[in-house]
Parts: structure tokens; C-alpha cells; sequence
């Protein structure tokens, strides 16, 4: 445990991983331990079975998320082995956090989910197709993690959050609340997210799924 807190790696999400979609799964190539088929996980996910995805994340299988849009994190995340920086804890807005088994030390991050041809490719310990980069595998020591996704202001989390509409139903921005983030919780342009993982020490709070979903999506904003 102290090998990962007391050092930080840093590794971007790939330039060419591309997620035409509302989808990631993050998982693990051993799925969690579990012995688990990946046509059974991406059996459950594609038919939105809430009891049974909730059973998933209790076991540490998995962590299916679900965003406003599609992309919403390629290109601006950054998968953080260890603590944040000083900048970094003071600047995220929102925050989603759970648990992950990884006992094959293989983190995998998934566009969709759905899918069990691509799902099971994903953990295959294959790479990716050419010019097909819809998943992501990354090194960590065998461990049970807390996972935790940082949104921070460039964020989709945070930028639909800013969106509200009028009397009339017209769409506008909150102006007001933007400009405090601004000059409270800047963040930085090219960091949408961070994604953190540290071994786990005790669970958190179960996440809120989407409803009639059954996915992680509902951020909690912090209050100050």
C-alpha cells in the first residue's frame, strides 16, 4: 500500500482512444477475481438489470459509467496511481467514487460495454484494433483500489451542470456559477478528468445509479 501513496505515476488516457458514445466500463483483465464470462458482465450492462449491477460493484467486478454525451473522456483524462497534488485536490468540482478488485494488476478502462465480442477483447490481454483504440489496459500492483473520478471545471460533468433553461424552456448558461469556478476552481484546459486509484482501506459510500439505467453517473459536487 505505501509502495503506490508514497510515489504518483501519471498516465494519460491514450490519443487514440476514441469512445463514440455515453459508455465506460472500468474494469479489470481478471474481472475483479470474480471468474465472471465477459458475455455475462456485458450481458448485465446491455440489459440495464440494476440489482444485478449493483451486485457487480459490490464485488469489485466493475464500474459502469454513463455521461451526458458521447467523448466525455477521451482526450482531457489523466489516470493518477497515488494521491493528488495540491492543485489538483483543491480544483476538482465533482466527484464519483467506488471500489475495483484488480488482482491481475491489469486496470482496463472500456468504451460501451455492451458488446461481448468487444468486451471480452478488452481483457484478453490483446491490443487494440487499428484505427479501432476503444479501450485501454494500464499496469498497477495487484491490489483491491478505491476508485475515485475527478471532474474538473472543462469537464462534461461540470459544463452540462452549468446549463439550465428559462421560463420558456430556452437553454442558456449560468454565467454566474461559471465565473465563480473560474476564479475559484480554474482546473486546467487540457484536464477534463482524473481518474485516481489507491488502494483500498475501507469502502466508500455506494454510488447513486442512473435511474432506469442502472449505471454509475451521478456525481456529488462538493459544497465548498
Amino acid at each position: 500500500m505505501s509502495e503506490i501513496l508514497d510515489s504518483r505515476k501519471t498516465i494519460p488516457i491514450s490519443k487514440e482512444f476514441f469512445c463514440d458514445g455515453h459508455y465506460y466500463v472500468l474494469t479489470s483483465e481478471s474481472l475483479g477475481g470474480s471468474g465472471l464470462s465477459p458475455e455475462g458482465v456485458s450481458d448485465t450492462l446491455g440489459r440495464a438489470d440494476e440489482p444485478e449491477i449493483e451486485g457487480l460493484l459490490r464485488q469489485g467486478v466493475c464500474i459502469p459509467l454513463f455521461f451526458d454525451g458521447d467523448c466525455a473522456l477521451d482526450s482531457s483524462t489523466v489516470f493518477v496511481l497515488g494521491n493528488l497534488t495540491a492543485q489538483e485536490e483543491h480544483d476538482w468540482i465533482a466527484r464519483l467514487s467506488w471500489k475495483l478488485n484488480i488482482p491481475c494488476g491489469k486496470f482496463v478502462i472500456l468504451c460501451g460495454g455492451g458488446d461481448p465480442e468487444e468486451f471480452a477483447h478488452a481483457i484478453s490481454g490483446t491490443p487494440p484494433k487499428e484505427h479501432y483504440e476503444i479501450f485501454q489496459v494500464i499496469d498497477v500492483p495487484p491490489d483491491e483500489y478505491l476508485v475515485e473520478i475527478y471532474a474538473y471545471l472543462p469537464s462534461m460533468t461540470v459544463q452540462v451542470s452549468l446549463e439550465e433553461y428559462d421560463e420558456h424552456w430556452n437553454l442558456k448558461e449560468n454565467k454566474a456559477l461559471e465565473e465563480w469556478y473560474q476564479s475559484n476552481r480554474p482546473g486546467h484546459a487540457d484536464v477534463g478528468y482524473i481518474i485516481r486509484l489507491v488502494p483500498l482501506e475501507t469502502d466508500p459510500p455506494f454510488p447513486k445509479l442512473v435511474s432506469d439505467i442502472g449505471w454509475c453517473g451521478e456525481f456529488e459536487f462538493r459544497s465548498n
